[in-house]
């Protein structure tokens, strides 16, 4: 019970048959990734009576999972994508085999973000969940590469030993902003606005100003003397978690989030509509000073469902602002799900010269 984290209280324990190394919430159910191969689906609806509602058996090491709806996306030894839709038979979807065991892993569809120690950073292309296959792959061999994360622009962070890496990935490449040497091995990273909440093990909890990433400042830092190797954000609280089983409330309130609109200027404005939809959906981008590549369809679980390569055929036009011209480029795409298309969420992802931006459009049969 955390609702005074001056004074946290444990409502229920469950003991499992491994050590578990991740955790991720699938709707009312939690998905444990524990390192005896297995990932636990855990009914907590009564914290005092914690349950296990099923188990995927892989044969390979699980380390990290990773929730979108009811897929579960898991790490380790091997990449696997799980159909958790009826919790007490989780099921194999398709799986991908890593060079290096996996430490931290991040979903953004229709890409899968995978530390891989050594390694580096391996991009996995999950537009199609039964044949998942290895995107790119930068090798960081200085490094060991622990946890990943993603912003709302789409820039990766990695939490290597020497320190938070910022990565921008752009068609088939991927292109080092910014690095941050971090007093200890860095475990963690969370997002939060302009701010970076950073795992650094026996350093503790630190706190960067990611808003210029070639110039990367730390703000603020918590060091209690304990190592924290896990880090979630509810703000104004940030929870560190770290060995010997202890949890720390640190109150971030002083690093309040600032406005995407004032971390950066906005690349294209989105219309949908109508929103809902029942046979068709208008999508119309206004991209000001430059070009939408493509806008794509992927359903919820991150398949990969249309796609419009538009950036040739946007209207331009330009737009009287103060003493400069403001050019725009207007981008009008209409999507039209055939029959087999079944009602339900689906994002709708439009990618700009150096942001990309989702939106969900909801069907309606």
């Amino acid at each position: 019970d955390v609702a005074d984290p001056a004074d946290i209280n444990s409502l229920g324990y469950l003991f499992l048959p491994g050590e578990a190394t991740g955790i991720s919430m699938v709707g009312p159910y939690c998905a444990i990734a524990c390192d005896d191969s297995t990932l636990q689906i855990l009914d907590p609806s009564d914290p005092a009576d914690i349950t296990v509602v099923g188990t995927f058996a892989s044969d390979a090491g699980i380390y990290r999972c990773y929730a979108v709806g009811d897929t579960v996306y898991t790490n380790g030894d091997k990449f696997t994508i799980i159909d958790a839709s009826t919790p007490s038979a989780p099921s194999a979807v398709g799986e991908f085999t890593i060079v290096a065991a996996a430490l931290g892993l991040c979903v953004s569809p229709p890409y899968a973000y995978l530390a891989e120690k050594s390694y580096g950073l391996n991009v996995v292309d999950i537009a199609d969940p039964s044949s998942p296959a290895m995107f790119d792959r930068y090798l960081m061999m200085d490094a060991y590469v622990r946890g990943v994360n993603i912003d709302r622009y789409g820039k990766i962070y990695l939490a290597t030993d020497d320190g938070l890496y910022i990565y921008e990935h752009s068609g088939d490449s991927l292109r080092q902003l910014g690095f941050w040497a971090s007093p200890d091995y860095a475990y963690d990273v969370v997002i939060d606005g302009i701010y970076a909440f950073i795992a650094c093990g026996n350093a503790g909890l630190r706190v960067v100003d990611v808003s210029t990433p070639s110039a990367m400042t730390e703000v603020g830092y918590y060091n209690l003397g304990s190592e924290i190797t896990d880090i979630f954000l509810e703000f104004p609280i940030a929870w560190g978690v770290g060995l010997w089983a202890r949890v720390n409330a640190f109150d971030v309130s002083m690093f309040a989030p600032v406005a995407e609109s004032q971390a950066k200027p906005a690349e294209f404005d989105i219309g949908i509509y109508p929103n809902p939809f029942n046979s068709a959906v208008k999508i119309r981008v206004l991209g000001l000073g430059s070009w939408v590549s493509a806008i794509e369809i992927f359903d919820i679980s991150g398949r990969k469902i249309a796609e419009f390569p538009v950036g040739a055929y946007g209207i331009r036009h330009c737009i009287a602002a103060g003493s400069h011209d403001a050019c725009r480029m207007t981008h009008d795409v209409l999507w039209t799900p055939g029959a087999e298309i079944p009602s339900g969420i689906y994002l709708i992802r439009i990618k700009g010269e150096t942001q990309c931006a989702v939106r969900k459009a909801i069907l309606l049969r």
